[in-house]
């Protein structure tokens, strides 16, 4: 499981055990824009989920396109409270949900008539834990598997690790790229953990996360790679040195830049530490280089959060979290940052608790971003207005899905 799910779980409130009445699911029918169609939005208590649909106006497209009361599942086992949708931009029919721990299932939802199109287990045998899937074509995608298997070599494609290939008109596993070699020359014990992928301009590139395979010995320096789509296999990588637990990926509305943001070392630790963490600038020039570092003192004593994404070229959204400490809690913080000159300002605070501020994301070309807040209105999607300066208007608080009410966590686009 990730370490946003365990650090989730320590906030809890006691009625996530409570029965749960599914919502009824809806599909949708929508052109799409300059931006794509609209934005994916997954709320959950960490028990069960549901995935909403907005425009990028704010109005609700469909409150349930699929839940964990979702029926016709082939494995036997509803949507589980460890879900998320694919980090990029997806153009076709349906849209991949990915089930991550223990589940290890993608599972493609039509979005007209929002039933099971078809899904996919690419747990191999193990815990694969995956983190991402990126469409490259109609008939190939990459998964990016978190965990590594211990075991492997029982059955095909079971190493981990690694980022899978699949054919989604199948669905089927057709290989995998070993993200081993990346790892060279680091201290036995540590695996890859790609958490994020992201294609710009025909290059694909992965984030690895780069942490112990057992998570208390910590983290290395997470790392960069880039993927050739042609060969599939390893291009280049770069070690992002001094950063560590890097699993937020923006790309530039440009394409010529990436944002990294690195949650640094072991968040379960009772104090909060910023040591290794921050944001990496990072150019896409022929060699992939760093451009510019930000480290999360810059913003206090909290380290930077799961989530970032680009206001406009030059302009960075992001959090830090919050914590617990003897004199109470301390709020989860959303800042702007102007990367140029290094201006930053607090955007807005969670209402009470920590690790209730989740993902952020941006539509440049549509002049919003919306942040997932589980606290105000009993969970909440904030939608930010835009100016063509990149500064942000007062947030209006859109509620997704009223019926069961679970808080939303994770944004995308579609």
């Amino acid at each position: 499981m990730t370490r946003l799910w365990l650090l989730g779980s320590m906030v809890l409130l006691g009625a996530c055990g409570a029965q749960r009445v599914g919502p009824d699911a809806q599909g949708v029918m929508v052109e799409p824009g300059p931006c794509g169609r609209g934005l994916v939005v997954v709320e959950s208590d960490y028990q069960s989920s549901n995935v909403s649909l907005l425009d990028f106006g704010g109005n609700v497209l469909s409150a349930s396109l699929a839940s964990s009361s979702t029926e016709g599942s082939g494995f036997g086992v509803a949507l589980s409270g460890d879900v998320v949708p694919a980090a990029s931009l997806e153009l076709g029919p349906s849209i991949a949900l990915i089930d991550r721990y223990p589940a290890g299932v993608l599972r493609f939802i039509d979005l007209a008539t929002a039933h099971l199109a078809a899904e996919l287990s690419v747990g191999t045998g193990f815990r694969a834990n995956p983190q991402d899937y990126l469409a490259l074509d109609e008939h190939k995608a990459y998964v990016a598997r978190y965990e590594s298997n211990p075991n492997a070599g029982r059955q095909e494609w079971d190493g981990g690790g690694d980022v899978l290939i699949v054919d989604p008109t199948v669905p089927a596993i057709t290989g995998r790229i070993d993200l081993a070699e990346a790892m060279a020359g680091e201290a036995a014990g540590f695996s890859p953990h790609p958490a994020r992928l992201v294609r710009a301009e025909g290059r694909v590139f992965a984030l690895l996360a780069s942490y112990a395979d057992v998570y208390t010995n910590g983290g290395t320096s997470s790392r960069v790679v880039e993927l050739d789509p042609k060969t599939d296999s390893i291009v280049s990588s770069l070690v992002l040195d001094g950063l560590r637990g890097c699993d937020a990926l923006a790309l530039s509305p440009d394409e010529s830049e990436l944002a990294v943001a690195c949650t640094g070392d072991d968040l379960s630790h009772p104090v909060s530490k910023v040591d290794h963490s921050g944001i990496v600038l990072l150019s896409l020039s022929a060699d992939l280089t760093v451009s510019k570092t930000f480290p999360a003192h810059t913003w206090g004593e909290d380290p930077v959060g799961f989530s970032l994404d680009y206001v406009s070229s030059g302009v960075l959204l992001f959090g830090t979290l919050g914590h617990l400490d003897e004199s109470g809690a301390v709020p989860d913080t959303l800042w702007r940052l102007d990367t140029r000159s290094g201006q930053s300002d607090a955007v807005l605070h969670s209402e009470r608790s920590p690790f209730t501020l989740g993902a952020v994301r941006c539509v440049a070309t549509c002049g919003a971003c919306f942040a997932a807040d589980a606290e105000r209105l009993g969970g909440s999607v904030l939608r930010f207005e835009v100016d063509s300066a990149g500064a942000l208007s007062a947030p209006t608080a859109i509620v997704a899905e009223a019926r069961v009410g679970l808080p939303p966590r994770y944004l995308s686009v579609f």
